[in-house]
């Protein structure tokens, strides 16, 4: 039986090479791969789940910026309550679902 994967990239850094930012001076990409079925019946309807539960809307979408520094939607993160509910929550979204990472960074200064 065929089995479809989906795979969702993202990157870190600048990908350039004509200025290389010395504080920051690496490029990565990461990719996150999973069975369709794990994500339509797992991933998807945890994470849909937790975000109709913290903000009454499927359409939050998770930046890691945002949520590291408590802005936009994540804005009601200041409150310790809200928040440790939320990092709990996002902590068993991710250890109750089955993915591979595949990831690879350049030092851009080598």
């Amino acid at each position: 039986m065929k089995q479809d994967y989906f795979l969702f990239l993202d990157e870190s850094g600048d990908h350039g090479l004509n200025k290389i930012d010395p504080d920051f001076p690496i490029f990565v990409l990461c990719g996150v791969i999973m069975s369709e079925q794990e994500y339509r019946l797992g991933v998807d309807a945890k994470f849909t789940q937790l975000k109709e539960r913290i903000w009454g809307d499927k359409e939050v979408v998770f930046h890691s910026r945002d949520i590291r520094k408590w802005q936009k939607e994540f804005s009601l993160l200041i409150d310790p309550n809200i928040r440790q509910d939320f990092l709990q929550s996002l902590n068993e979204c991710v250890t109750q679902s089955s993915f591979s990472i595949i990831a690879s960074a350049i030092d851009k200064k080598e």
